[in-house]
């Protein structure tokens, strides 16, 4: 009798071990799939709405944008100043070499210069917003402080989506 109440308890404790490692298991489970949709969700706001958003902020950027005006001015001053001077090597075979480049508003200024300059300052470029998305990026929940960053653009596109323009401009929907 005592052997069967000895066996009988050993089973119980087992039993009660098996359900305690079950239940932790499927509490594992549960949290691996919560964390697994998490995950998902992050992708998909990335995918969707991150991305485009640090790109924009990038692209958008003052500093971007002037270092970029300021590449395509001295490049187009390079270009003109090679064209005419290739025209006028062109004419002066034709006419025993009159034409010079003084008439020219880039006599005596070395474009390729410029436009070197121009692109050695984009490639050293420094953008005040970078370092707001590497603050982002260096923290385990990056993906919730992109979102809380871009929270004003967020809000943007809905209402952009539900009231079809900014600042309620448009129709009222009344005639």
């Amino acid at each position: 009798m005592q052997n069967r109440v000895t066996i009988t308890e050993e089973v119980t404790a087992r039993e009660a071990e098996a359900e305690a490692r079950a239940r932790e298991v499927a509490e594992a489970r549960d949290i691996l799939i919560s964390s697994l949709d998490q995950l998902k969700a992050n992708r998909e706001w990335m995918r969707d709405h991150g991305i485009g958003h640090i790109v924009g902020t990038i692209l958008d950027a003052p500093e971007n944008v002037a270092a970029v005006n300021e590449l395509k001015e001295c490049a187009r001053e390079a270009r003109f100043k090679a064209g005419y001077n290739r025209c006028i090597s062109h004419m002066n075979p034709l006419y025993q070499s009159k034409f010079t480049d003084e008439r020219s508003g880039f006599h005596g200024v070395d474009t390729e210069v410029q436009y070197a300059a121009a692109v050695e300052a984009y490639n050293n470029l420094s953008i005040s917003a970078i370092d707001d998305i590497d603050k982002c990026l260096e923290v385990e929940d990056y993906v919730d402080r992109l979102r809380l960053l871009y929270a004003d653009l967020e809000e943007e596109e809905e209402e952009e989506i539900a009231g079809g323009a900014k600042g309620d401009v448009g129709t009222s929907g009344t005639k």
